[in-house]
């Protein structure tokens, strides 16, 4: 769905950069292979009787898990407000995250500290980032960064099945499970790049950005229940990379960079929509991996 946005953003930037005229450029292409979870978890009052009142709002609790890998293309483009100063634009897009298993689990603890239902799915997806910045450089090899990134994640459910029914494992299979979840951060962060030489056409590069002040989005779909619900919170987003770029030979325009690159976003707190005794304690989602590609200056 964002792939058209994602193109719209990197056909303006390059019609800008013709516009400004003779500006420096680069145009970074890479394969992200990321491999990682998401996950996401509600408290809601179970049975309460004879608890109290501290112990009944999470007497109850349902945790859904969803494994997240697949290749990322991912392109970023920088060009040159001032000698000192950069604008960037990176997209990243995983068309079909690799197909897995997830699961499904619910407990009452006001009854026991047990599974109360378990099922797992076969589940698939998408997912799509975005980050926008402005760079202004500290030092001969350090830049400064600020702006702002969007994480939208998508998953399907099919092919389901539960191994454990009100406490007693069973083997009911949900050969009409469709649902599906989706996630979304976004929010300002901040940020540093540095580059270290190592050899004339060998050097260490790195960056890290943070996002302490992100919100948090969840929508789902149970078409079984026939239930719509919407999650709401707040959350932080952490993003780093590092990698070693070489200068390929006879051109002083063109890297090939290798490298390694973690994300990680968080929930604080968070709210239900269809009930608000319903409390949205956490979500996670975590990718990591190695990363290849190239960059082009023009």
């Amino acid at each position: 769905m964002l792939k058209p946005i994602v193109i719209a953003l990197m056909v303006a930037t390059l019609t800008l950069s013709q516009t400004l005229g003779a500006v420096a450029s680069t145009l970074s292409i890479s394969n992200w292979q990321a491999s990682g979870s998401q996950m996401w978890r509600i408290t809601f009052p179970g049975d309460t009787s004879g608890l109290a009142d501290s112990q009944q709002a999470n007497s109850g609790a349902s945790e859904l898990y969803y494994p997240h890998s697949g290749n990322y293309a991912t392109i970023n483009y920088e060009y040159e407000l001032s000698p000192n100063r950069k604008l960037t634009i990176e997209a990243g897009i995983l068309g079909t995250l690799t197909p897995a298993t997830g699961s499904d689990s619910d407990w009452d603890y006001s009854k026991s500290q047990d599974l109360w239902y378990y099922g797992v799915f076969q589940t698939n997806g998408s997912s799509t980032f975005i980050n926008i910045d402005v760079k202004q450089a500290t030092s001969p090899n350090t830049e400064f960064f600020y702006g702002y990134g969007y994480s939208n994640s998508q998953y399907s459910m099919t092919n389901g099945y539960y191994s454990i029914m009100n406490y007693v494992e069973t083997t009911t299979s949900l050969p009409n499970l469709n649902s599906t979840y989706s996630m979304v951060y976004h929010g300002p962060h901040v940020g540093f790049s540095g580059t270290k030489q190592l050899a004339p056409k060998l050097a260490l590069v790195g960056s890290i950005s943070y996002s302490p002040l992100a919100l948090a989005q969840g929508q789902g779909w149970w078409n079984l229940r026939n239930l719509d619900f919407e999650h709401l919170g707040s959350g932080q987003m952490l993003d780093g990379k590092i990698g070693l770029r070489y200068l390929v030979a006879g051109r002083h325009d063109n890297a090939l960079t290798l490298g390694y690159r973690y994300q990680q976003h968080r929930l604080y707190t968070g709210s239900e929509d269809t009930s608000s005794a319903i409390t949205w304690t956490d979500a996670t989602k975590i990718q990591q991996g190695w990363y290849m590609g190239g960059d082009f200056k023009f």
